[in-house]
């Protein structure tokens, strides 16, 4: 378990976001007919308290935003700096994906050539950083610089005849580039959980067993076994340089509505050579999951990236599959995802409430990291009627 370390602090990698802009957590909805509508929220900074918590949810804000993608499938997003790249399959041939800037919402297009399946998003390197993706068949990298400084690129005419063009060549010299896939190592639906390492360059992925690293800068560019045990977290981790600490939601499901916390002792080994690795849970429970029939949709962790905050994003549906089932066979609406055109219903099993918590990370009196309670805000909205019900939104704080 860590306790307060008196030494030095680690610095935090170049290319954070600069914390003087104001920043708002953005939440991506399958609610419209043709795809999604993004929602830009201010998050509470002051506590709220249970009875709060408790109370009736509010409606969410209008629509920053509509996006026309394939629904049901939120997994598809993903951001960086103030960009949100909607990389879901194209049923037009266009090979090119939407990029919306949340501060100017405006809309370019980077080049497709993902033809994503299950993928994996991890950005590197902040705003102008970038994007990774290891998806079932290929491992791939986006650059997000400007493209002025990105490789010139013309269309071959008879004024450049003789100008070389390379097949990497995408929409004026950008595109997705093809790296080492860790096939020897493990396949994506062996992956449980996954972050970029204290350096901010070195991806962590693990397996049931063990951890395994890819470093983004290595001219090397190849994955390495690095450590058999695995990182205690579901889905995406995040390393928080204040506290030492990967922070993330816990695999354990007997520790749930808890924040898993672990420390990777890097300059540690046992006898055997391998590094060691402590691992404990917030004391506090977080979930706003209520009422032993409410069901939890999906819970995702948001990071601030600065003063070692973060916002749990909790869907919870008033009833479990089994009641929406029943419910929607009753009105002979089997098979579907979403409803529309119904008007809300008390108890209805799809009404469905999206929780954030916002929390810090603090020491307690015997100087062990916890989540403050004192600094602990929730607030609960309607999740909109047409979204799926069986999704949690996609959350970018941005």
């Amino acid at each position: 378990m860590m306790k307060r370390s008196r030494g030095d602090r680690d610095e935090a990698p170049a290319g954070t976001s600069n914390p003087t802009v104001q920043q708002h957590l953005y939440l991506i909805f399958d609610d419209c007919d043709l795809g999604y509508t993004i929602r830009e929220l201010n998050l509470p900074s002051s506590l709220n308290s249970a009875a709060a918590a408790a109370a009736a949810a509010e409606q969410l804000p209008p629509p920053l935003i509509s996006l026309e993608a394939q629904r049901s499938s939120p997994q598809f997003f993903t951001a960086v700096g103030t960009n949100i790249l909607a990389t879901h399959p194209r049923e037009d041939g266009q090979d090119i994906l939407p990029v919306i800037d949340v501060r100017s919402t405006g809309i370019r297009f980077a080049p497709g050539e993902l033809y994503p399946r299950r993928p994996i998003f991890l950005p590197v390197g902040g705003d102008d950083g970038e994007i990774f993706a290891l998806d079932m068949d290929a491992f791939k990298v986006l650059s997000m610089k400007p493209l002025s400084i990105l490789t010139p690129w013309w269309p071959q005419h008879e004024d450049h005849e003789d100008d070389e063009i390379s097949d990497d060549d995408g929409i004026g010299g950008w595109s997705w580039r093809d790296l080492p896939m860790p096939t020897s190592f493990f396949s994506r639906m062996d992956v449980t959980s996954y972050a970029v390492g204290p350096d901010g360059q070195t991806i962590l992925v693990s397996t049931a067993d063990a951890t395994f690293a890819f470093d983004t800068v290595c001219n090397n560019k190849v994955w390495e076994k690095r450590a058999d045990w695995s990182l205690p977290f579901s889905g995406r981790a995040y390393f928080v340089h204040e506290m030492g600490v990967f922070v993330g939601i816990p695999k354990d499901a007997n520790a749930y509505g808890h924040l898993c916390f672990c420390r990777w002792l890097l300059l540690g080994a046992d006898a055997d050579g391998d590094e060691q690795h402590d691992v404990w849970f917030s004391k506090d429970n977080l979930s706003n999951k209520g009422s032993s029939e409410s069901h939890v949709v999906g819970t995702s962790l948001v990071y601030f990236g600065e003063s070692s905050r973060f916002c749990i994003v909790e869907c919870v549906r008033n009833g479990d599959d089994e009641a929406v089932m029943k419910w929607l066979e009753e009105r002979g609406w089997e098979g579907q995802d979403h409803i529309t055109g119904e008007e809300e219903e008390e108890g209805c099993p799809l009404n469905a409430r999206c929780c954030l918590t916002t929390v810090s990370l603090t020491f307690d009196t015997n100087g062990v990291l916890t989540t403050a309670a004192a600094e602990t805000a929730v607030r609960c909205y309607k999740v909109p009627r047409r979204a799926s019900f069986y999704m949690n939104p996609a959350a970018f704080w941005l």
